[in-house]
């Protein structure tokens, strides 16, 4: 297709021409005439101006420009004018319908066009064009552009299958120049489609001299005949020249790739997007075949060092461990990225005394232990062994490789509440390391959580007035004591439904057996909600209270036992009469008879972080102060009566502290944002058997949990509390007498 220029008998110059682009896509080729500035911009002016119209202009080899105009024309022959902004008209043509017109030749356009602007052509059919008109299996479009990449190269080099992913998705490898540089975009292009592909790719440098490997996955509908990798420079154009993959299976390929770190973290980072089990083949294939862990022994002469927690999650990584060196020999440890970048741990770090085992050495050394997060905007997946670097001041490198890291969020989580030593525990180490990390793997757990199963034991067609929710962790020594005492109170029997939720599954069976012989003995309306793994307390208390009918909601720990009738029957009406009340709590006793609670409140340690603390706790239980009912700052969630509709009004339990604990508290300060009371009353009393159950959770007992969620209920909660206890102690001086008088009945406890 040769522009031939010709004068017509007025003297005007026509070369405008136009083809068919596709099923529906129309050409104009325009070649600016010699007296035209290929600095003005010039306009296609229509009655009816097509949407979209995409135009460019490129050079030709003879120095001259030629303007371009893709568009969708109309059914019917249509004139249009080639004009300037100004308004000048340079030529006029009629625009013929797309199926009238001649398809058009790519080989005879770039006869005419210079080099670079071939390429630039090729690239805007495969980005600007084809995006702007959204073609799907356009076929004629399909064939001008594999004309045109053939026509740019008529031999194109190799790629080849390593082997299939996943369904529809294939490890593809070739070679590339370093010349090419940063592919913006990657292309499969098949018979009756085009595929762009994610642009994600690994560069080797084991190839051949002035050439590099290049893997990436394919994600396009086999057969595929070109694959088009573009870039800024250039394009690289690959020829699939056996459709077999070369490895039977991506576990063959890992097995056989160890030392392909780069490659093998984008295959995990890939797999987790992927929704078919993606996720799970990523940690398989890590657990099948990891990377040698990789440290740098414990010696006195030399810099030392080793990364034992690295926890790749959605928001960033998590890394932790110990050096030791002197500060004019080392310089840092680094997060070693899937492309071979390196970001300095010490940006955001927390450092503390620790100490570590000696290769040549007996007993422990000091070290310096250390915690840190790196945000990432893009997850590297369940990435199990991210890699490190400890940087020397000579310049020098040493890599530093963890064991497999845990995958299941409840491991991941314990493995952070271990990450500091509990006397560390600060806000240095929480606000902007461990924080967003707990937040991250509690987004993730709760996630997976979801009750499996529900079995009623009798339960009433008609809502009861009450609801009580009883969480279940391991222990059921209380079970009998707890239904005996609900049993033989007569108004509990009668307007009550009591639902408990087991929050260990593994003791399912047990329980059910337990529950159905006191259901048979006792014959209390009962249900029983099994969730699929340990939750926490407030999951586990959500999850009950959403299977709730009463309009009154309790919130009663296993080990919580009735020491007479009435309780219940008190505390419900105070709430439904009072609606100003939003919670009630009662006097709750240890199983000496002295008192384990009489109501909440708050005091700060000397970090400045709010406690929770219970009036008068330790006293006898007659003790003369606690027999009055009164407003509280707060009551415990070992038993906590609130109307159903104020729960859920508030959300329920936050469910973000870690394991179990502060969520009562949290409960509290959220109803009162309502406007509404919480309060203590004395005459109901139960005895409290307290946290048997979280003792058997050795994470809590060992970790950083309570401090953690200490921490953060402080970061929630420090305004509204400052202001609540300065009106519940007046002033400084009376709270600090308070203070004092609380700190004397604790002591004679």
């Amino acid at each position: 297709m040769t522009f031939d220029e010709s004068i017509d008998a007025t003297g005007v110059f026509r070369s405008a021409k136009i083809f068919r682009l596709g099923a529906d896509l129309a050409l104009l080729i325009w070649d600016l005439p010699p007296a035209l500035s290929a600095a003005t911009r010039y306009l296609l002016s229509m009655d009816q101006s097509p949407i979209p119209l995409v135009s460019m202009m490129l050079p030709l080899g003879n120095g001259r420009q030629r303007m371009f105009w893709a568009m969708r024309p109309g059914k019917r022959p249509a004139s249009a004018s080639i004009c300037t902004e100004e308004g000048s008209t340079a030529e006029t043509i009629m625009m013929q319908p797309a199926r009238t017109l001649v398809p058009l030749d790519v080989e005879a356009l770039f006869a005419d066009l210079a080099p670079d602007a071939r390429i630039k052509f090729v690239s805007n059919l495969l980005t600007v064009w084809r995006s702007a008109f959204r073609i799907a299996g356009d076929q004629l479009f399909n064939m001008v552009v594999e004309d045109a990449l053939h026509a740019l190269v008529p031999e194109p080099q190799a790629a080849s299958i390593a082997c299939q992913v996943a369904q529809g998705r294939f490890l593809i490898e070739t070679v590339i120049s370093p010349d090419l540089g940063e592919i913006t975009a990657i292309f499969a292009i098949g018979t009756a489609s085009i595929t762009r592909m994610s642009e994600k790719l690994v560069l080797g440098r084991d190839a051949k001299p002035g050439l590099q490997s290049c893997h990436f996955i394919a994600e396009a509908p086999f057969p595929v005949s070109l694959i088009v990798l573009l870039s800024r420079n250039g394009v690289a154009i690959r020829q699939l020249a056996d459709r077999k993959p070369r490895h039977s299976s991506l576990q063959s390929w890992w097995s056989k790739n160890r030392d392909a770190v780069e490659l093998r973290e984008m295959i995990v980072r890939r797999l987790a997007t992927f929704p078919e089990s993606g996720a799970a083949t990523a940690i398989d294939l890590q657990v099948r075949a990891p990377l040698a862990p990789c440290r740098i022994a414990k010696s006195s002469m030399h810099p030392s060092g080793e990364v034992d927690l690295a926890l790749a999650l959605d928001g960033g990584l998590l890394a932790g461990g110990w050096f030791h060196a002197s500060s004019s020999q080392f310089v840092g440890i680094d997060y070693v990225q899937e492309d071979g970048t390196a970001m300095p741990l010490d940006g955001n770090s927390y450092e503390f005394p620790a100490w570590a085992q000696g290769k040549d050495e007996k007993g422990k050394t000091d070290v310096t232990g250390f915690v840190a997060w790196i945000p990432l905007e893009e997850s590297p997946g369940p990435l199990l062994q991210p890699r490190f670097q400890m940087r020397f001041a000579s310049g020098a490198v040493r890599p530093l490789i963890p064991k497999l890291q845990p995958f299941d969020p409840a491991t991941q989580r314990n493995h952070v509440l271990r990450a500091v030593p509990p006397q560390h525990a600060v806000d240095g180490a929480f606000r902007s390391i461990l924080a967003p990390a707990l937040q991250d793997i509690e987004r993730r757990l709760g996630e997976t959580i979801e009750v499996s199963c529900a079995k009623d034991y009798s339960l009433p067609k008609s809502p009861p007035l009450v609801s009580i929710v009883v969480p279940l962790y391991r222990v059921l020594d209380f079970l009998r004591f707890q239904l005996s005492g609900m049993a033989t109170d007569p108004w509990l029997a009668a307007n009550t439904e009591v639902i408990y939720v087991l929050d260990s599954p593994e003791i399912q069976d047990e329980t059910e057996h337990l529950l159905g012989g006191l259901h048979l003995l006792h014959g209390l309306p009962m249900k029983l909600v099994v969730m699929n793994r340990n939750s926490g307390y407030a999951r586990a208390c959500n999850a009950g209270a959403r299977f709730a009918r009463g309009a009154v909601l309790v919130m009663l720990n296993s080990d919580v036992v009735p020491c007479a009738p009435g309780w219940l029957q008190l505390l419900s009406q105070s709430l439904l009469e009072n609606k100003s009340l939003g919670a009630i709590g009662p006097k709750l006793v240890f199983e000496d008879g002295s008192l384990q609670h009489a109501g909440l409140y708050f005091g700060r340690d000397q970090r400045e972080i709010w406690l929770n603390h219970h009036f008068h706790k330790g006293m006898p239980g007659d003790y003369a102060p606690a027999q009055h009912a009164r407003d509280v700052p707060g009551v415990t969630g070992a038993c906590l009566v609130t109307r159903r509709d104020t729960y859920e009004r508030v959300g329920g339990f936050t469910e973000d502290y870690v394991i179990g604990d502060y969520e009562d508290s949290d409960l509290c300060l959220k109803i009162r944002r309502l406007g509404l009371q919480v309060a203590y009353e004395p005459a109901a009393c139960l005895y409290h058997f307290e946290r048997r159950s979280i003792r058997r959770s050795q994470d809590y007992m060992r970790g950083v949990a309570s401090q953690y969620n200490s921490w953060l209920h402080t970061q929630r909660w420090d305004d509204d509390i400052s202001e609540l206890m300065a009106k519940q102690f007046g002033s400084e001086a009376d709270r600090a007498a308070s203070a004092g008088v609380r700190l004397r009945e604790r002591s004679a406890a």
